[in-house]
C-alpha cells in the first residue's frame, strides 16, 4: 500500500494494515454484514475516528432501510471533522437523491479532490449503487483502479457487485485477485469461501485454512472455518477450532449452537450436555437448543430427562419463524415415552413422525417393530400396514410380516374371550365383542397371507401361517377350518425335506392327531382313530418325547 495512505483515515483500511483498532474491526464485520455488532464498534471508536466511524454507522443505518438514521449519523461526522470526506459522500447521495444532476456534480468534485486515494473513489462507487447508478459507479470504480491497482477492496467491491448478479465463478477470480496483491485481507478470504461453499465445501475450507496460514489467530476467519467444518460434517475440526476460538473471546450464541451439536456428532455426549446446559440457560426456548439438548438425553439414556424436555419443546410455536418438528423429534421422544411405559401418549408420537416424515415407509416399518416389541401388535400391524401401502417394493416377507402381527393381535383377543367367558355373570357382551375381534383380526391375517401364497407359492409359510390363524376360530377343532393349509404345509416341507422348520411339520402331525383324536371320540370310526395314531406316530418319529403324543397314543390303546 502507498505510504500517504496512512496520513488519512481511508476506507476499508485495516487489513492492509497489521492493526486491530476498533475502526478496522467494525469495517471487517460490517463487510460481513454483521451489522449489530459492527455498530457497537464504530459507536466505541467515533470519538477518535468521528469520519469513519459515523460513516459506518449510517452505511449500517442505510443497510437496516433507516435512511432518516443514516442522515443524522453523516450530519454528526461531518460536525466532529470538518474535513470530513467519507460522511459528506453520505449526505451527498442522501441529500441530492432526487436531483441526479446535482448529486453527480457534487460525487465529482470529491472524487476530483481525492484522485490518489482509492477507499474514497470507492465510497464515492458505493454512493451512485446507492442511487441506481451503475455506470457511473463503474467509472468511479476505474478511477479507483488508476489510483492505486493493488488496493484489495477494489475487487472485493467488484466481487462483491458481481455475486449479487450471480455470477459466482467472476466473483470468486475478484475476490483471489484481492488475496493476490494482498495475502493478508482476511475479507477476501472469507467472501471466496463463501462463494465455495455451495459449489466445493472443500475449496471452501481450503480458502479459509489459508487465510489463517496468512493471518494466525485472526477471529473472524476462524470463525467461518469453523462453521465450514460444522457445515459440512468435520465435526472433530469444528471442535478443535471453536476451542481455539473459545480461548480468545466468547462464543457467539450460532457458534456455542454449533461447538454443542459439534460435540453431540462426534459421540462426546458428556460434554454437549455441559454446554447444552449452559446455552439453555441464555436461550431457554430456542428450539434447536432444546432439541439437541432432548437429542443428548435420549443418547445418555436419561429418559426422564427426554421426556420433560419433549413436552416443552412440543409446545414452542411450530411456524417458519422458529420450528418445523422433524419426524426424528417424535421419535426419539415416543421412545422415551415407551421407556417410561406411557405406551398410547409414545403411539401418538409415533402417528405424528410418520406425518411429518416426507418418505415415511422405513420409518413406518421400524415403529411397527418397536410396538411387536412390546407386545402392542394391533398398533404395529396399522403401521406396518402403512409401511406396505407407501412402499415401492414389495414382497412376500412383507405380506407374512403384517399377517404375524394380525394373527398376534387375533389370539391376544381369543385368549381374552375365553377368559371373559369363564366369567359366569355379566361376561356376555364383552365375550362376544372379544369374539368379534377375533374374528376381525383372523380375516386380516388371512388376507394376509393368501398375498404370501399368491407371491411365493412354493413357500410353506403362507400356509403355515394361515392354519394357525384358522385354529383360532375353531378352538375345538371340529370345523376342521385349518385341516387343507397343514395339509399344504406337511407336503410342502416333507417334499423338501427341510430339516430347518421341523418343528413346523411336528406342530401340523400334532394338529392331525389332535383333530382325528376328536372325530373318533365324537364317532367313534375305526378311521378316524387310525389316523389320529397314525399322525401321532409320525410326531413321535421327529420328536420320540413329545407328551401330546405320547399321550394320545396311550388313549388309543383303551
Amino acid at each position: 500500500m502507498k505510504k500517504s495512505h496512512l496520513s488519512v483515515l481511508i476506507f476499508f483500511l485495516f487489513p492492509c494494515l497489521n492493526a486491530w483498532s476498533q475502526v478496522e474491526k467494525g469495517v471487517e464485520l460490517f463487510l460481513l454484514d454483521y451489522f449489530d455488532e459492527a455498530k457497537e464498534t464504530f459507536e466505541q471508536s467515533a470519538s477518535r475516528d468521528p469520519d469513519l466511524s459515523y460513516y459506518f454507522l449510517g452505511e449500517i443505518a442505510l443497510r437496516k432501510s433507516n435512511s432518516k438514521e443514516a442522515a443524522i449519523y453523516f450530519e454528526k461526522g461531518i460536525s466532529a471533522d470538518a474535513g470530513a470526506v467519507y460522511c459528506r459522500i453520505g449526505k451527498t447521495k442522501l441529500d441530492l437523491k432526487s436531483n441526479p444532476e446535482e448529486f453527480k456534480k457534487s460525487i465529482k468534485d470529491i472524487a476530483n479532490k481525492n484522485k490518489k486515494k482509492a477507499p474514497v473513489l470507492l465510497a464515492a462507487a458505493q454512493a451512485y449503487l446507492h442511487n441506481n447508478m451503475p455506470g457511473e459507479a463503474e467509472a468511479m470504480l476505474s478511477m479507483a483502479r488508476n489510483a492505486d491497482k493493488a488496493y484489495p477492496y477494489i475487487y472485493i467491491f467488484e466481487g462483491d457487485r458481481l455475486k449479487e448478479k450471480g455470477e459466482a465463478g467472476e466473483a470468486a477470480t475478484q475476490y483471489e485477485q484481492a488475496i493476490n496483491f494482498d495475502p493478508k485481507c482476511a475479507v477476501a478470504y472469507i467472501k471466496k469461501s463463501m462463494v465455495y461453499e455451495s459449489i466445493s465445501p472443500t475449496a471452501a475450507i481450503n480458502t479459509l485454512v489459508s487465510g489463517l496460514e496468512a493471518n494466525p489467530n485472526n477471529i473472524l476467519i476462524g470463525r467461518y472455518l469453523a462453521r465450514s467444518y460444522y457445515k459440512n460434517g468435520f465435526y472433530k475440526q469444528a471442535i478443535a477450532e471453536y476451542e481455539k476460538l473459545n480461548r480468545n473471546e466468547v462464543l457467539q450464541s450460532e457458534d456455542l449452537r454449533n461447538y454443542a451439536a459439534s460435540l453431540y456428532f462426534a459421540e462426546k455426549y458428556n460434554e454437549a450436555l455441559a454446554t447444552l446446559t449452559r446455552i439453555i440457560s441464555n436461550e431457554p426456548d430456542h428450539p434447536v437448543v432444546n432439541r439437541l439438548l432432548m437429542y443428548t438425553q435420549d443418547k445418555l439414556k436419561n429418559y426422564d430427562a427426554v421426556v420433560t424436555i419433549g413436552r416443552k419443546f412440543f409446545s414452542l410455536p411450530a411456524d417458519g419463524n422458529n420450528v418445523n418438528y422433524l419426524a426424528s423429534d417424535y421419535t426419539v421422544w415416543a421412545n422415551a415415552l415407551i421407556a417410561k411405559g406411557q405406551i398410547d401418549e409414545a403411539i401418538e408420537a409415533y402417528k405424528k413422525a410418520v406425518d411429518a416424515d416426507a418418505a415415511g415407509e422405513t420409518l413406518c416399518k421400524e415403529i411397527a417393530v418397536k410396538l411387536a416389541g412390546i407386545d402392542k401388535t394391533a398398533d404395529a400391524a396399522d403401521f406396518y400396514q402403512k409401511y406396505i401401502e407407501t412402499a415401492s417394493n414389495k414382497d412376500a416377507f412383507d405380506y407374512l410380516q403384517l399377517g404375524i402381527y394380525y394373527y398376534r393381535t387375533a389370539s391376544d383377543f381369543s385368549a381374552k374371550t375365553a377368559a371373559a367367558e369363564k366369567v359366569q355373570t355379566g361376561a356376555g357382551g364383552n365375550a362376544t365383542a372379544l369374539k368379534e375381534s377375533t374374528v376381525q383380526y383372523v380375516s386380516k391375517a388371512n388376507a394376509a397371507f393368501a398375498k404370501v401364497i399368491e407371491l411365493a407359492p412354493d413357500n410353506y409359510q403362507g400356509y403355515y401361517w394361515r392354519a394357525n390363524a384358522n385354529t383360532l376360530l375353531d378352538p375345538d377343532l371340529s370345523k376342521g377350518l385349518a385341516n387343507e393349509d397343514y395339509s399344504k404345509t406337511i407336503e410342502m416341507l416333507v417334499v423338501s425335506g427341510d430339516k430347518d422348520n421341523q418343528s413346523k411339520l411336528i406342530e401340523a402331525y400334532r394338529y392331525f392327531s389332535i383333530y382325528y383324536l376328536y372325530r373318533f371320540d365324537a364317532n367313534k370310526q375305526a378311521g378316524d382313530k387310525n389316523k389320529a395314531k397314525e399322525y401321532a406316530d409320525k410326531v413321535l418319529q421327529l420328536k420320540p418325547d413329545d407328551e401330546t403324543s405320547l399321550k394320545i397314543v396311550e388313549i388309543l390303546k383303551k
